[in-house]
Formats: C-alpha cells, sequence, structure tokens
C-alpha cells in the first residue's frame, strides 16, 4: 500500500524512519505556508513583532469610569454585540428613510468655478445666454483633459432655443472643434469629443473631484425647482449670482460683470431679472449700490453657497522638552535618578485608583517628559526602561499593564 507523503518506491511505509520522515513532512506542510518561503526575512536591527492579547488590565481601562470622568481618553475595546435581526428590523422600520444628501459645494470648487467662468468670458466664447451656457459646459467638463463630452441628452437639459445654432456660434470662431450634427445627436453610447484649443494642459490644475464638484453644483443650481420653465438669461443670473455669494449667503458683484458673464443686453434687463428673482426668493434685500448688485441667498437658496474653508489643522508635533545635543542615555536618566520611588509610588496609586494601569502617554504627562509627538520622545522610551531594568516597573508588555515593580515592593 503506498502512503502517499513521503514513500520510497521499493520500500514498505510501515518502517518505522520511514513514518518518521513523512510525519516531519506533515508538521512542517502545516506550520508554514508558501508566503512563509517568499517573505523577506526581518532586518536583524528591528524589534521582534508582538502581539498582545485583550487581558483584565484593558478592559478595565475600557470600563474605568475615573478615567472618563478626568477626560482621559481610552482606545475603544470589542465591538457591542449585534442586535438580533428583529429588533434590527423594528428599529429600521420605525426610522424615516434619510433625504438624500446634497454634495457641499467647496472652496476649491468655488475657486475652480470662478476661474472657468472668467476663462470663458475672457475667450469671448458665446454671444447669448444660450450660447454662453454651452461654452461653460463644455469648459468645466474639459478643464482637466482639454476636451469635452457632449450627447443630445445634454442639450435637452440645457434647454437651448437651437442647440446647432448654438455649437455652429461656439465653432465657426475655433473655440471648440466639432460640427453641430455630430454634438447635437451623439448618443450616450457614443458622445461627441468636442475639443477646447484654449484650456489644454489643465491650466488650473486641478483634480477630477474638484471638477467633477464644480460641475456638478452648476447642473443641480440650474435645475433648482425655482428655475422651471426660467430662460437661460435669468438661469444664468442666478446661478452667477449664488456662486458669487459668501459661506453666509451674502453678495456683492459689479453689475457690469454680471452682464458680461451671462451675456444679457444690459444692466437695465440685468435689474429687471434680479427684481423677478427676488419675487420668487431666489434673493432678498436686493439693491444696487455703486455700480454693484448687492443682494443675500434666501433661506431656500442659502444652501448654495460655497461652505468656509476649514481652519488648518494643528501640526501633530510638539516641541522639545530636553537637550537635543545631549545623549539621549543622559537625558533619560536625569529624568528618572532619584525619582525612581516616587515614579512607582504613582503607578501603584494610579492602579489603586483606577483599577487599571496607566499607559505610557499618562505617565510622561504627569511627569512632563517629551510626549510621543516631540521630536525627542525617544527619551521618554529610553526612561521606561531604565525603570522596567531596575525593577521599579513592570507590567510593560500588556496594555495599561503597568504596575510597581519588585525593586518597590
Amino acid at each position: 500500500m503506498a502512503c502517499g507523503v513521503g514513500f520510497v518506491p521499493g520500500t514498505d511505509c510501515s518502517d518505522s524512519g520511514q513514518a518518521g520522515t513523512a510525519v516531519a513532512i506533515l508538521q512542517d506542510m502545516t506550520q508554514h505556508s508558501v508566503a512563509d518561503s517568499v517573505t523577506a526575512p526581518r532586518s536583524p536591527s528591528l524589534p521582534p513583532l508582538q502581539f498582545h492579547k485583550p487581558g483584565q488590565d484593558l478592559a478595565a481601562a475600557m470600563a474605568c469610569t475615573r478615567c472618563k470622568e478626568q477626560g482621559i481618553s481610552i482606545p475603544p475595546g470589542w465591538g457591542q454585540k449585534k442586535a438580533v435581526r428583529e429588533s434590527r428590523e423594528e428599529a429600521d422600520q420605525e426610522t424615516a428613510p434619510k433625504k438624500r444628501r446634497t454634495p457641499p459645494f467647496t472652496f476649491l470648487q468655488w475657486q475652480l468655478l470662478h476661474q472657468v467662468w472668467d476663462k470663458v468670458v475672457a475667450d469671448g466664447a458665446g454671444d447669448d445666454p444660450d450660447t454662453r451656457l454651452l461654452a461653460l459646459t463644455c469648459a468645466l467638463r474639459g478643464a482637466i483633459r482639454g476636451y469635452a463630452n457632449l450627447t443630445a441628452q445634454d442639450f435637452r437639459i440645457l434647454r437651448l432655443e437651437d442647440p446647432h445654432d448654438s455649437v455652429r456660434r461656439l465653432v465657426a470662431p475655433g473655440w471648440l472643434e466639432t460640427t453641430p450634427e455630430e454634438a447635437v445627436e451623439a448618443q450616450a453610447m457614443a458622445p461627441a469629443q468636442c475639443g477646447l484649443p484654449t484650456i489644454q494642459g489643465n491650466p488650473w490644475n486641478v483634480g477630477q473631484g474638484i471638477r467633477s464638484g464644480a460641475s456638478g453644483w452648476v447642473s443641480r443650481t440650474l435645475s433648482h425647482k425655482k428655475m422651471r420653465k426660467k430662460p437661460n438669461g435669468m438661469r444664468m443670473t442666478a446661478v452667477y449670482v449664488a456662486a458669487h455669494a459668501t459661506p453666509e449667503g451674502d453678495i456683492r458683484v459689479p453689475a457690469d460683470k454680471v452682464v458680461a458673464a451671462v451675456r444679457i443686453s444690459g444692466t437695465d434687463e440685468l435689474m429687471s431679472l434680479l427684481v423677478r428673482w427676488e419675487e420668487l426668493g431666489w434673493i432678498e434685500d436686493f439693491r444696487m449700490t455703486d455700480g454693484d448688485v448687492v443682494a443675500r441667498l434666501t433661506e431656500a437658496t442659502r444652501p448654495l453657497a460655497h461652505v468656509p474653508v476649514p481652519p488648518p489643522t494643528p501640526p501633530m508635533t510638539a516641541p522639545a522638552t530636553t537637550p537635543l545635543d545631549v545623549p539621549v542615555l543622559d537625558r533619560a536618566r536625569a529624568l528618572v535618578e532619584g525619582r525612581e520611588s516616587e515614579i512607582a509610588d504613582w503607578v501603584g496609586a494610579f492602579r489603586d485608583e483606577h483599577g487599571h494601569g496607566p499607559s505610557w502617554g499618562m505617565v510622561s504627562e504627569h511627569f512632563g517628559w517629551p510626549p510621543r509627538a516631540a521630536p525627542d520622545h525617544e527619551v521618554t522610551q529610553e526612561a521606561l526602561r531604565m525603570l522596567e531594568e531596575g525593577d521599579w516597573l513592570t507590567g510593560f508588555g500588556v496594555p495599561f499593564g503597568l504596575r510597581r515593580g519588585p525593586a518597590k515592593g
């Protein structure tokens, strides 16, 4: 009978030596995987990886009321048990469906929209509101790649009076590279790729997320319920003033700039359009001051304003608290020598009060040692190593396991 593993033809697999070889091979196969044989060995300078199972000290730290009262942050422990299926279904039935979240209009998206719109105005693309809207749409879509994909569905959404004529007005001066028939009749499976000679090489150095966000904001604003059955001159005016609102909804923009951006006849038409928008609840407190349009978005349209720039994240580094020109060992010895008993007593008192040991960060914070984010944090590590070697503290291998060592006892 062939025993398979470790079998040598012409021999009896009942032989004790042969059986021992087979067992050894099986043990080696179960203890090693393919990944073990191809993984590069760890550098001898790196400490071995250590994995600690959650113990009683960690469990006590998770449930410590004293830490909670003192505002000490403890990392999360084990996840709560999953609710039974019946209770989850009942909760889902009681919870009302959430409204679809509208993506925020970020500062970078707001900035790109201004830059692209100014570029369209500077190029003189489009001589009426319909053509200007088409030019803005193409410029936003091609801000990175230098071309815009258009389909027949896009023209239906834009609601241009004469799509062929609008495309022709952009193609004639060379601002858009396509043909009216190709662009207007393109289907979703084969969109028309329309070149933008004046927008090449990602001139604004933005990513796809910012470009998509700016283009999406314009599309959402144009499809606002207050825009229904409005001509494009009126819609573009509303979009432009909303794009120039502050995060609080305040608007102040030169009237001649609005006229040039939207391609309407003049300030008289602009005045009538803004009065109409005030009646419809798009803006409020509208007035003309020193040639500027001054208004404020209403409660219904204020969500269209861009969100403010978030405050800068504070640096994760802390200043050094020990002289960097002194060797680490000497600095650590200066922190520990003569205070070993005091440190051990504090750790013991902490454990008596909380039911678990303090973390390394708690020890360093209490005694004013360099924190982990400081450039001299290795001094704290060396100080703790000295306390461990001197048997003043023990329990370093377990989370929240610090306690008095034999030297103190």
